[in-house]
């Protein structure tokens, strides 16, 4: 009698620990659980990235954020002296010189290649236009107001293709893109910018030729350069590269560049990145594809949400920006054949 009322207790005391052993984990409790591992998994990634023993991960992140709109995010967590460290070279560009190389006025060939390109990091499109007078500087036409797209600006040029090209100012930082930065020039007509004062400029004369240096408005008008925009830095000068070291500490994200080979024929290349292609490239990155593809002179554009890539009515390489395209002050845009 009492080994079967042992037995029975037994039972019951197994039938109660089944039950709670399968009483399943309500749904928002898994979604708590999930959301602060999220939390713990950033803030760990983040603690490491910017305190951790890998050095060139830090000098990378860092120097993304300072080359940024945003420097003001990483501000709080280091000393000024800290800061300084790994602030990016910004510009490399030297005085210009005043000789400029032959002109590509007998080009006439019409031709312009579509190249892709794709790496582990980042992917992207190269235009080499055979003849560099088809290519000219279109500025927003809400000038100091806001700028326009891309697209919108291939659109009133007339043009068949078109990237996005110097930096920009606005007030209160909104993005909008109205104001160019440095000198800007567009068919020879001067656009804005302070005409007394060196800038770094990326221009290109009437009869082809790109030229990259600091020229003040009269410099410009003497060499014949009848397009121009002001960013910065140099990539390549006489067919080597330019960067030193301390130039590629900009991180990695999307990219915008211009060059020219020998022969005259104009590069424009645009990477992208922050997931949208890849993860980014660096100054050093841009720099290595330029050589690869023949440049003798090549310039950073401006990149991140600017950065995009637009041919015959469609997009070679997509804005980042999850908004879309963003309103800039400038692109280099494609003439179309008459």
């Amino acid at each position: 009698m009492i080994e079967a009322t042992r037995e029975k207790a037994h039972k019951k005391i197994y039938k109660v620990k089944r039950r709670r052993k399968a009483k399943k984990m309500p749904l928002w409790k898994k979604i708590l659980v999930g959301f602060l591992f999220i939390i713990y998994l950033g803030t760990t990634t983040g603690a490491l990235a910017l305190y951790g023993p890998f050095e060139n991960i830090r000098r990378t992140v860092i120097g993304m954020v300072l080359t940024s709109r945003h420097a003001w995010y990483i501000e709080p967590f280091y000393s000024k002296e800290t800061l300084d460290k790994y602030r990016p070279s910004l510009d490399n560009t030297t005085k210009g010189s005043m000789h400029v190389g032959k002109g590509y006025a007998d080009v006439n060939d019409t031709g312009i290649e579509v190249v892709p390109i794709k790496t582990m990091k980042y992917s992207g499109s190269l235009l080499i236009v055979k003849d560099p007078k088809r290519v000219h500087v279109s500025a927003t036409k809400y000038l100091n107001d806001v700028g326009e797209t891309v697209t919108d600006m291939i659109k009133r040029e007339n043009a068949i293709g078109g990237i996005n090209a110097g930096g920009f100012s606005d007030i209160g930082g909104k993005g909008t893109g109205g104001i160019p930065m440095g000198l800007t020039v567009s068919r020879g007509n001067y656009i804005s910018g302070d005409k007394n004062s060196n800038e770094t400029i990326i221009g290109i004369t009437k009869e082809g030729v790109l030229v990259v240096g600091k020229y003040t408005y009269n410099e410009l008008i003497q060499l014949g350069i009848s397009d121009a925009v002001s960013f910065y830095p140099q990539l390549v000068k006489d067919g080597k590269p330019y960067l030193k070291a301390k130039d590629d500490t900009w991180g990695v994200g999307p990219r915008t560049a211009i060059g020219q080979r020998e022969d005259g024929a104009i590069l424009l290349m645009v990477l992208s990145g922050r997931g949208n292609g890849g993860i980014g490239a660096s100054l050093m990155d841009v720099e290595k594809e330029m050589l690869s593809h023949g440049a003798y002179v090549a310039a950073n554009l401006d990149g991140g949400y600017s950065s995009e890539m637009v041919y015959n009515n469609q997009f070679l390489v997509t804005p980042s920006n999850p908004l879309g395209e963003r309103h800039v002050a400038t692109s280099f845009v494609i003439d179309g054949v008459k």
